[in-house]
């Protein structure tokens, strides 16, 4: 990934981050309610157990059967480069901003209020799933197969499976299955491309996961929100503005 391609996610990172924090004044669901969102549902503690209890049995087989399949794959190489650069440069978080501008304009014109839901929720479970993982990745520092460093968790799998979680408990099968290809296709790249080790995607996806399914079910359980922050065109289309509302 070159040094450009680095900056344009980092950036997008620190404005997602941004926004998050505007959004966490909201009154009627604050900053720990949706932080701790993960071990409040069955469903997100059930992924949380799963996926913890299957990462750490990998781990402990690290040096064993972990280290022979990554091996293995380097060796097989089963996509060329060109097949693995979008799961390595784009789908781990181009999807998240989408969905959410597509929800936060039809709010704007539409005065949707379920798409302003969706639009708040996915920004939500993209940001808390990415913070956890950035905290998990330096207190951790573990190394990369290929010898860089902040393997574990694999940011780029926490993203993709935080969208594909939002999405699937949001829409219909048809379309939470796709997501879920998808982000198992970003997880795959990471490790085929000598970036992450097996237990490295398994966590970013728990996280992941975890954030996207308790988010959305908090969103629903919080159905009127009362702030939100929204990108909304000026009149006459001139221009963008940012809009954030408080409601007392």
């Amino acid at each position: 990934m070159s040094t450009k391609q680095k900056s344009l996610i980092y950036f997008f990172r620190i404005i997602t981050f941004i926004i998050i924090l505007l959004l966490s004044f909201d009154l009627y669901a604050g900053i720990w309610e949706d932080f701790s969102a993960p071990v409040h549902y069955d469903d997100s503690q059930k992924v949380l157990l799963i996926g913890a209890s299957a990462t750490l049995i990998t781990v402990l087989f690290k040096n064993t059967f972990e280290k022979k399949m990554q091996n293995d794959l380097q060796e097989d190489r089963p996509f060329c480069c060109h097949l693995t650069d979008p799961g390595n440069k784009y789908l781990q978080i181009l999807p998240n901003i989408f969905y959410t501008i597509g929800f936060g304009f039809d709010f704007y014109f539409n005065s949707n209020e379920e798409s302003k839901r969706r639009a708040i929720g996915m920004t939500k479970a993209t940001i808390y799933s990415d913070l956890i993982t950035e905290i998990l990745k330096r207190s951790a520092n573990e190394k990369r197969p290929n010898g860089g460093g902040l393997s574990f968790p694999s940011g780029h799998t926490t993203s993709a499976f935080a969208f594909a979680s939002f999405v699937a408990s949001e829409h219909p099968w048809y379309i939470g299955i796709p997501a879920y290809v998808m982000a198992s296709y970003v997880g795959f790249c990471r490790m085929h491309d000598n970036h992450h080790y097996l237990h490295d995607v398994m966590a970013g996806a728990t996280i992941g996961m975890s954030y996207g399914i308790s988010l959305s079910l908090n969103s629903k359980n919080n159905e009127n929100p009362k702030s939100a922050l929204l990108l909304s065109p000026t009149e006459e289309f001139r221009g963008l503005a940012l809009r954030y509302s408080l409601k007392f």
